[in-house]
């Protein structure tokens, strides 16, 4: 029988990769063990761009659960985001999603919540690519560069926003 706790107190391991978000480290991924194997300490490349990914998607399909007229007040004071109400994309909903001459309006909104909510990218840039009228879902590609320790490059994530 594996000493669970005499391996998490050993010597500490090397840093490689990038560390884990707490909330990420939080989830428990199989319920049905009750002992648990030390948690991993670090993402490598593919598990770094992966939690981005997912990270991105809450973001921009969770809706800021405070009115547009509030929202954009506390929005001078980047201190607000701090606010769970401020959390995720403001509403969108008085664009036109199907005209593509709100895409750029649409996507500035996005690419604000991701500088506030993001820490892990840096200079994000989104492209609102069309609109799936089927799934009433916005098709959008976000470029941006990583900022994290260890890995320092230009990434592209395709995502769907909810309108």
């Amino acid at each position: 029988m594996r000493d669970i706790i005499k391996e998490t107190l050993a010597e500490p391991k090397r840093s490689q990769g990038a560390p884990i978000p707490l909330f990420e480290k939080l989830i428990d991924d199989d319920q049905g063990t009750t002992e648990e194997i030390p948690a991993k300490r670090h993402y490598n490349r593919f598990e770094l761009i992966q939690s981005i990914q997912d990270e991105l998607s809450r973001i921009l399909n969770t809706r800021a659960g405070i009115r547009k007229s509030d929202y954009d007040q506390l929005a001078n004071n980047p201190k607000n985001f701090a606010l769970p109400q401020m959390y995720g994309l403001s509403d969108f909903s008085h664009y036109d999603a199907t005209a593509k001459g709100s895409y750029p309006r649409i996507a500035k909104l996005c690419e604000n919540a991701i500088r506030m909510f993001e820490p892990r990218l840096k200079n994000p840039v989104i492209t609102i690519t069309g609109f799936d009228s089927n799934k009433a879902k916005l098709m959008a590609i976000i470029d941006a560069e990583l900022n994290v320790t260890n890995f320092q490059e230009e990434v592209t994530f395709p995502l769907e926003i909810e309108t």
